[in-house]
């Protein structure tokens, strides 16, 4: 390779990473039909072939593999008996798209691209500061309870991430998440328990309400990866990354219920990220559904396998009238309020390198501020597979007794 390889590779990852959010842009030409929710969503649905990813010049020669190599894991049929459930998404009630399209959910006017660009920063998972962030106009501290473990290397992670409706201050997001990461540095020796020297590397699958991108104060289905730990480049949905190649499942998009606590129906979505077999390709499956895979060439430093798997709550806290936020976690509620109750990521399973179920315990904490939002590892469940873990809080004035 030439003194200019290296420059040459970097350049291309960069451009293919948005430094800035804009939602993704389609072509009218390669819109087949378009479905209007009865939700107020507008679904295109797209050539697969001409999606946004796939109009990069650099993804020209690109041949995008329509189906996984290996199926992904399989958990619905292992966690019947609770009175949860697994609700599909509002717009499918009002049509669907044909084979050889995907949905990708139109950009709602209401989104504001000033804000986006202000609080996305602090969408990525980089490990938290004590102090408030004020650079270039970009106020706001990030909150966290989650539970995290590093047992690996691992090929994935899978979980029920719960669907809860919770009111967010302007400008902020409430988010659960399932998240993998990987480092940098490559040159480490992998110690069971032990942190890898970095997380730069991330993908991450969740439900959050984000009004100020994702449109309204509804709970929506959201991908996001970085290749620098979030420092410059933040890969939203279908900004940049993500091939799509299934078309049951879109986007940015709300599910058609909520949880309900004090003994209603937890809603919860399934989702798996995981390597198949052969070259480092990273597959995202929703409720057992593989949709598409995130694109190789976007991880400058391959992504090879995960060391770091998180799972648990975030918000976006701006100081609103220079107080803490109540912008709520998870349910709102603590984890002493208990898994009926409190929010939970449920039946979390490591995927080994065989593409297995990994028994993994996350005992492992991040919690920035213990008077707001805490997380609990409740062990593994007796019954049926992974471990469960609560997480959650109000937010509120008391935060900063």
């Amino acid at each position: 390779m030439s003194f200019l390889g290296p420059f040459l590779a970097l350049f291309a990852v960069s451009t293919l990473l948005p430094r800035s959010v804009h939602g993704a842009h389609v072509e009218p030409n390669d819109i087949t039909m378009t479905i209007q929710s009865e939700c107020g969503d507008i679904i295109d649905c797209v050539d697969v072939y001409k999606q946004p990813r796939l109009k990069s010049p650099l993804l020209r020669d690109h041949k995008i593999q329509v189906k996984p190599t290996m199926e992904p894991p399989k958990i619905l049929h292992k966690i019947e008996g609770r009175n949860y459930s697994f609700p599909e998404q509002t717009w499918r009630r009002s049509g669907s798209c044909p084979e050889g399209t995907i949905p990708i959910r139109r950009k709602p006017t209401s989104a504001d691209d000033e804000i986006a660009n202000r609080t996305l920063p602090f969408f990525s998972y980089g490990r938290p500061t004590s102090e408030t962030t004020q650079e270039d106009g970009k106020a706001g501290k990030l909150e966290i309870a989650a539970a995290y473990a590093v047992n690996g290397p691992y090929h994935g992670a899978s979980a029920a991430i719960p669907i809860w409706k919770v009111e967010v201050e302007p400008n902020e997001f409430s988010k659960n998440y399932l998240l993998i990461a990987s480092p940098h540095e490559r040159h480490f020796t992998p110690i069971r328990g032990n942190s890898p020297p970095d997380i730069k590397n991330q993908m991450a699958v969740g439900m959050a309400v984000y009004p100020s991108v994702l449109g309204d104060d509804n709970p929506r289905l959201y991908i996001y990866a970085t290749n620098d730990g979030g420092e410059s480049s933040h890969c939203l949905n279908h900004d940049c990354g993500f091939i799509q190649t299934n078309n049951q499942f879109a986007l940015g998009t709300m599910f058609q219920d909520s949880s309900k606590g004090g003994g209603g129906d937890l809603c919860f979505v399934v989702v798996s990220i995981y390597r198949t077999t052969g070259p480092a390709v990273w597959w995202l499956a929703i409720n057992e559904v593989a949709i598409g895979y995130f694109d190789p060439n976007m991880f400058q430093v391959p992504f090879i396998e995960s060391f770091h798997n998180e799972m648990g709550g975030r918000v976006l806290d701006t100081r609103p009238g220079g107080r803490h936020t109540t912008t709520p976690m998870g349910s709102g509620m603590w984890p002493s309020a208990g898994i009926r109750n409190a929010a939970c990521i449920a039946y979390y399973l490591a995927i080994n390198n065989d593409g297995g179920d990994q028994v993994d315990d996350p005992i492992n904490r991040i919690v920035t501020t213990p008077k707001c939002y805490d997380v609990k590892d409740l062990g593994r469940d007796l019954n049926r597979p992974g471990f469960d873990v609560v997480y959650g809080g109000p937010g509120g004035a008391d935060c900063d007794q």
